[in-house]
């Protein structure tokens, strides 16, 4: 007796629609571990360790890998693996300009294009922003509730943008991006008021105003800029003063 093509074509495709499924987790889940900081800069990433970390095949994570390595945050050594990649003072700059750069592009086309409905998600996302910004700390584990939200609001103000390669590589700036934020939110968050920045971008938004838009977008992400350098810096003369001791 024959199967109809399509049930003998199931389990197959049933097969595929699982792996899919893994190397989409697996690639979430490395890349969340890497903008933590819980896959530290240069750390070599063994097919073993990660199987145990996260209980998936060494296809999926292969691939996901493969993947991550598109996006910047692994580096394929030939013949050799992989491995997180670094963080520099040169890189900070280096993608800090070019996210302002297509965000400024993105923002400018949202704004020209952007209706009621667009304006309802811009408020909604940044009223769900402001919220986590008063509760947020590095202590008690809020700081990946405030990132979502800082994301949204960042994805709600460009959401009009119609302008679907500048979308494309402004997001994978942005992932790339999060990790260097992480590390600046930690460490400025005594000496710099983020939400103030993000109320300022708001009513510009609102008012459809490029220029002043442009202005704010450029003093948050240099600010942030700023911030990580520092960072880095303070935590390279620490590794100096552990390693002279």
């Amino acid at each position: 007796m024959t199967l109809a093509p399509d049930l003998q074509s199931q389990p197959f495709a049933e097969g595929v629609v699982g792996s899919r499924s893994q190397t989409e987790r697996a690639t979430q889940l490395l890349r969340a571990d890497i903008v933590d900081g819980a896959l530290v800069p240069g750390l070599k990433l063994k097919l073993e360790m990660l199987r145990d970390r996260y209980d998936i095949g060494a296809a999926p994570l292969r691939e996901a890998l493969s993947r991550l390595a598109g996006e910047g945050l692994v580096i394929a050594q030939e013949q050799r693996g992989f491995l997180v990649s670094g963080m520099s003072i040169e890189e900070a700059h280096d993608i800090g300009e070019l996210r302002l750069m297509l965000e400024i592009e993105a923002l400018r086309s949202s704004l020209r294009l952007g209706d009621d409905q667009w304006q309802t998600r811009v408020i909604t996302a940044y009223h769900w922003l402001e919220r986590a910004e008063r509760t947020a700390s590095p202590e008690d584990g809020h700081l990946n509730e405030l990132e979502r939200r800082n994301l949204n609001f960042h994805e709600a103000l460009v959401s009009a943008c119609d302008r679907r390669w500048t979308l494309h590589l402004r997001g994978i700036v942005f992932r790339q991006h999060e990790r260097y934020r992480r590390l600046s939110r930690i460490h400025s968050r005594k000496n710099r008021q983020v939400s103030e920045e993000h109320r300022a971008l708001l009513d510009a938004a609102l008012e459809r105003d490029e220029d002043a838009v442009v202005a704010v977008i450029t003093t948050h992400i240099r600010r942030t800029t700023k911030a990580v350098t520092d960072a880095l810096k303070s935590l390279g003369a620490e590794s100096q003063t552990t390693c002279d001791d």
